[in-house]
């Protein structure tokens, strides 16, 4: 059965609080799954877990004792008490269907994360882009500073790829996520707000219900912090009494950027200059957001401006991912257009010279909704390689294909656009027409990130054949 009454708070807090309860997570290879699978087992659940696909996360969580099988099957749930399932699951999927059939308690993953982090004092960064960075960075100072903080977050972390892992302190950082509501289900001693533009038109019905949602997570905080450079976001922190940050005049934590360049960037903030070793204006952004929740949370600014100086960015936030005959490939997670214009100026910033643009766009809902807005975010591109949408769950929508998006870049009349019908033509299309020292950025939310490796290799195959010639 599926926990849809106002008693699943207490129904998933009671299992929480019984000790050896057996729990399973369907969809356990998704980040954020992962990382609760995580955060149960330290709580002393017998945790088990499976997914169709993910194999570098599955194979982590049984780096850490955690049985994670690939592929679904209703035999996972014998013996199971209670079970937990990914968005990605829909109605109907065999295994979920199976659970709710034997009468296993089902819950969704936004469920589950707000209850387990009332164990803790926690920092819950939300917002419509920016969460994973900001709270990798918070998780970082946190950690360089002493504090040994927990973590649940959507990003795989350096060194070692985690997107959790438990600290011997009371703080806990975690990315709470909006998409499906469940982001007014968290009450935090620390809210970050990073923005609030309008998303998840699969689940909000317009930008007015979205907003609602991070109205009802501040009102839920102890604490606020809030961007005040986006409009939303800052009506909604001062509303809740908050502290802000970011560029705009009077916010609390302004900075005020002195150098940007390859290297990453210099800025000032409350007289403490910050080499981050980042590029792109977001960044700095982001960064004053952690520095504010960091300091609300008792570090030292001096400290927390220091531990900048060592973060990297989370795996598939501008990450580099190749570089073959001189060409440097580099993946990333955007897939709203204001993330791709700000990872093209990043890109700008760190010395990129003709860049081309491998797009997947994520989700048949959002092409369409955010379709004429897409052309201009590539600005600065010499060409856009579309690829077919990446579905997540979605039927095909009239609109929202990536054949309707090329005829806004038609009407755009912007950065040159063309399709692709598969990821491996993608990489053909690029591998066409490179020269030394361009970049290619392999951009979108979904299984695009496998066009690096197919680049690499048609790059130094076309290489090695011009050379015999």
């Amino acid at each position: 059965m599926t926990a849809q009454d106002g008693n699943w708070r207490d129904e998933v807090r009671r299992w929480i609080q019984t000790p050896g309860a057996r729990v399973h997570l369907m969809g356990v290879g998704g980040i954020g799954m992962a990382g609760v699978a995580r955060l149960l087992a330290a709580k002393g659940m017998r945790v088990t877990g499976c997914d169709a696909g993910a194999p570098r996360t599955l194979a982590w969580l049984r780096s850490c004792g955690i049985p994670a099988t690939m592929g679904h099957d209703p035999a996972h749930l014998d013996g199971i008490d209670w079970a937990v399932f990914s968005p990605a699951l829909q109605p109907g999927h065999p295994e979920r269907a199976a659970a709710e059939e034997k009468g296993i308690p089902l819950y969704r993953r936004g469920q589950v994360l707000p209850v387990l982090a009332e164990s803790w004092k926690t920092v819950a960064v939300s917002g419509s882009h920016g969460k994973t960075t900001t709270s990798a960075m918070i998780a970082h100072i946190l950690r360089a500073c002493g504090a040994d903080p927990s973590w649940c977050i959507g990003g795989e972390l350096p060194p070692d790829g985690a997107p959790a892992g438990i600290g011997q302190s009371d703080w806990l950082v975690i990315e709470a996520d909006e998409s499906d509501g469940t982001l007014a289900h968290y009450a935090p001693e620390i809210a970050v707000i990073t923005n609030v533009e309008f998303d998840h038109m699969e689940h909000f019905d317009s930008k007015a219900d979205m907003v609602a949602c991070f109205r009802s997570f501040a009102r839920q905080a102890r604490t606020v912090i809030f961007c005040a450079d986006d409009p939303e976001a800052a009506a909604i922190g001062a509303e809740a009494g908050g502290t802000s940050y970011g560029f705009a005049p009077g916010a609390d934590f302004r900075g005020e950027i002195l150098e940007a360049g390859p290297a990453g960037t210099r800025f000032m903030v409350h007289g403490h200059a910050v080499a981050l070793p980042l590029s792109g204006r977001h960044n700095v952004r982001n960064a004053l957001g952690a520095l504010a929740a960091a300091v609300r949370g008792g570090i030292a600014l001096d400290a927390a401006c220091a531990a900048l100086g060592s973060f990297a960015l989370p795996r598939r936030r501008f990450e580099q991912v190749a570089e073959a005959q001189g060409i440097r490939i580099v993946a990333d997670y955007a897939h709203h257009p204001s993330e791709i214009r700000a990872l093209i100026d990043a890109a700008q910033q760190a010395g990129a010279g003709r860049i081309w643009a491998v797009f997947q766009p994520h989700r048949y809902t959002r092409t369409r909704a955010l379709g004429a807005e897409f052309p201009p975010a590539f600005a600065g591109v010499a060409g856009v390689i579309l690829a077919p949408v990446y579905a997540a769950s979605e039927p095909p929508l009239a609109g929202g294909t990536s054949e309707d998006l090329l005829k806004h870049f038609w009407n755009h009349r912007g950065a040159p656009a063309e399709l692709a019908k598969n990821l491996e033509q993608a990489a053909d299309l690029v591998a066409a027409r490179w020269k030394s020292g361009d970049w290619v950025l392999v951009i979108g939310a979904g299984d695009v990130e496998d066009v690096g490796p197919m680049l690499k290799r048609k790059l130094e195959n076309d290489y090695s054949r011009r050379a015999r010639q």
